[in-house]
């Protein structure tokens, strides 16, 4: 029976995915017939070699499982030398061979396939008042990942990621359960190339999360993807003050926008961002260099703290394509399509009711962060994470309602069946200390900032890949608008709690 197994997997990895193991495609171009051949030629002599690999290996399977041992050195046919394996050793020997099968099966050609995909029920309340009307969204959504990644040699790593949602939110790969029938879009989330010469130092670029993300709703949005370069040193530290053991220095450069206008005309949108009549439109950009320090605080505590700086260039753009003029001229053209509507998540404080500039003068945001960890920690028998994190970080670019500050506490992580994970946050995002279209738009519903939020959080282990989660945001608005400062906010101070609840079953392959 092992050995039909073994078979039936070796014929199935031929002529299925023969052609894959070697990279085989289509190729459009200005190649010759000859050319063409010789690449042929070549992928079916790599093909022959990989396969004649694997016959070899079943080969020797066989022999173990079957008691002959390979023919002696002297090239007798009829020598025959018996060793038969014992049961362990062929059980030992047919897994290997069927984990050697299978992972060529998984990653034909040296790609490696992986992704995601989440099932979640949504909502959304909020009784309505005199100064904000009610809020009542009950949905169903869903989120598909696919990861391709691909190691040219030992310093270049491909990457790519195709994601559901909708092309005008950049801070969500949810896709509702709308349009009908409609199809929904499949996109290009990520695709980047990762150099590592040295474990010690990354370069990246591309399209990409962002070089400080960490998934904490804090800074960004976990949906978050930004076009540019980024690069990463990790300065090992032997025996260092305060236990630490490693430095890194991250930076990123992320292009926003690229509106190539030299002179700006009448009736420009651009004058709604500020800009004046026969002045040139520069892109938007974000700069965001900063370290991260690691160590440990005696046995069983580690800690780790992080100080960054975010700077803008031009950020009343990211404003703009958030309005029904703007995003024509700044994101239509880059996508090669018409969009529908402007981009999501506004929040921010601007200087007329719905305006395309910012109360704040600009965002230069600077940020500390700090992790202590509890190593050891055990629960229901098996030794689970327990951390807490606290960020603070003010945007010295605006002189009011410029602070924002983040506490969160862990216990646990769902890993497996019964696995339970248990977290509290507690966020303060005043309405000019954070780009709102960036931040995450779960702990701040219907406006990424200028809110105080309690969120909750239960993960419950069904399988290996397959966690059951609740997330329960309970969000209040912190500032009225004020027309003598030209403050204006979309959800002011005084609407009513609002409540928002999300059951998903999370599932990864």
């Amino acid at each position: 029976m092992p050995l039909k197994r073994l078979k039936a997997s070796t014929v199935f990895l031929w002529v299925l995915l023969g052609p894959n193991l070697c990279g085989l495609r289509a190729e459009s171009g200005d190649r010759s017939t000859s050319e063409e051949v010789a690449v042929l030629k070549e992928q079916v002599a790599l093909l022959r070699e990989q396969v004649g690999q694997l016959r070899g290996e079943l080969e020797a399977q066989r022999r173990l499982l079957t008691g002959v041992s390979p023919p002696a050195s002297n090239g007798s046919a009829n020598h025959l030398s018996v060793a038969v394996a014992s049961p362990p050793q062929q059980a030992a020997a047919v897994e290997e061979l069927n984990k050697k099968v299978e992972g060529a099966v998984r990653n034909p050609g040296g790609f490696r396939f992986s992704g995601d995909f989440r099932y979640r029920f949504d909502v959304q309340a909020r009784s309505g008042n005199s100064i904000a009307g009610p809020l009542q969204n009950i949905r169903n959504r869903y989120r598909l990942r696919l990861n391709l990644d691909k190691d040219l040699d030992p310093r270049f790593r491909f990457h790519m990621q195709l994601s559901t949602g909708a092309l005008n939110n950049g801070i969500t790969n949810d896709q509702d359960f709308a349009g009908t029938i409609v199809k929904h879009p499949f996109s290009i989330a990520e695709a980047y190339m990762d150099f590592h010469p040295h474990a010690n130092f990354s370069l990246r670029g591309g399209r990409m999360e962002e070089v400080f993300a960490d998934n904490m709703r804090f800074l960004w949005d976990d949906d978050v993807r930004f076009n540019g370069l980024q690069q990463i040193v990790r300065v090992p530290v032997k025996s260092g003050a305060l236990g630490i053991k490693r430095v890194e220095f991250r930076a990123g450069e992320y292009v926003l926008t690229n509106p190539n206008v030299v002179i700006v005309p009448a009736g420009s949108p651009f004058l709604a961002a500020g800009l004046d009549v026969g002045e040139k439109v520069r892109a938007s950009k974000l700069y965001h260099p900063g370290m991260l320090v690691q160590g440990d605080l005696g046995a069983k505590w580690g800690h780790q703290f992080t100080s960054d700086a975010q700077i803008y260039r031009n950020p009343n753009q990211i404003q703009l394509a958030s309005t029904a003029a703007g995003f024509p001229v700044l994101v239509n053209p880059a996508l090669g399509l018409a969009l529908a509507g402007p981009m999501s998540g506004t929040g921010n404080a601007t200087t007329t009711t719905g305006g395309a500039i910012y109360n704040a003068p600009d965002f230069q945001i600077v940020r500390l962060a700090w992790r202590l960890e509890r190593k050891g920690v055990m629960l229901r028998g098996r030794e689970v994470p327990a951390w807490f994190d606290l960020q603070v970080s003010r945007n010295a670019g605006a002189a009011r309602l410029r602070d924002a500050l983040m506490a969160s506490a862990n216990l646990g992580a769902a890993r497996q069946l019964g696995d339970v994970r248990l977290l509290y946050q507690f966020a303060i995002k005043d309405a000019n200390a954070l780009i709102s279209q960036f931040t995450d738009d779960d702990l701040g519903t219907g406006t990424g900032v200028n809110i105080a939020v309690h969120a909750l959080r239960f993960d419950l282990g069904l399988t290996r890949s397959l966690q059951w989660q609740n997330l329960l945001f309970i969000q209040n608005q912190r500032r009225a608008s004020n027309p003598a400062e030209q403050f204006f906010v979309p959800l002011q101070r005084g609407a009513n709690t609002t409540f928002r609840y999300q059951g998903q079953l999370a599932f990864s392959f």
